[in-house]
């Protein structure tokens, strides 16, 4: 007597299909898991680029509020424009503590509690991140020749992200609002 048993089942092929197509969804998941990252640790940079500029500028406008920064000296030093100008030009360090004059983006802002730059106890930099404040003055077209009570205030982050460079604007507006200045 003959006992015929019918086996069904997967043949090889049909397991080596069947892997490599769980393979490919599995690249596919982590490709999109590798970018969720990247495009996560992008945004932290790019967000704390943000609060910087625009924390430069609210410190820019309360130390002119506050007396700790006169009208003359809101430019960048070596403006013949603005001579008195008190604002490092170019791409510079940036450091937590504003310095003795309390006004972020000045000469002072890497000297430690002591005062003086250039000694043991000065400030390390924000890793990372380096800060241009950009200040030009705005004529009013309709008083030529009227004293300066407008100014444009760039403040500019620059950061990497891997090896490339980025860079994070801010663009505002100062008033000389008092007439005394």
């Amino acid at each position: 007597m003959h006992n015929k048993t019918s086996e069904s089942g997967f043949s090889y092929v049909d397991v080596m299909i069947a892997v490599t197509i769980l393979l490919v969804g599995c690249m596919a998941m982590l490709s999109a898991i590798t970018s969720g990252v990247v495009m996560t640790t992008t945004s932290q940079q790019t967000i704390a680029a943000k609060q910087y500029a625009l924390s430069t500028i609210e410190a820019i406008f309360s130390a002119r509020d506050l007396d700790n920064l006169q009208w003359a000296a809101v430019g960048n030093v070596g403006d013949t424009a603005i001579p008195a100008g008190a604002f490092l030009t170019g791409d510079q360090p940036m450091y937590i503590d504003p310095g003795k004059d309390g006004v972020v983006g000045t000469a002072d802002d890497k000297a430690g509690p002591n005062g003086t730059v250039g000694d043991a106890d000065d400030q390390p930099a924000v890793a990372g991140f380096t800060r241009s404040i950009r200040i030009t003055d705005i004529p009013d077209p309709d008083r030529p020749g009227s004293p300066i009570s407008l100014r444009q205030i760039d403040v500019t982050i620059s950061y990497f992200i891997g090896r490339a460079l980025e860079r994070e604007t801010v663009t505002t507006f100062i008033a000389n609002y008092r007439t005394g200045d």
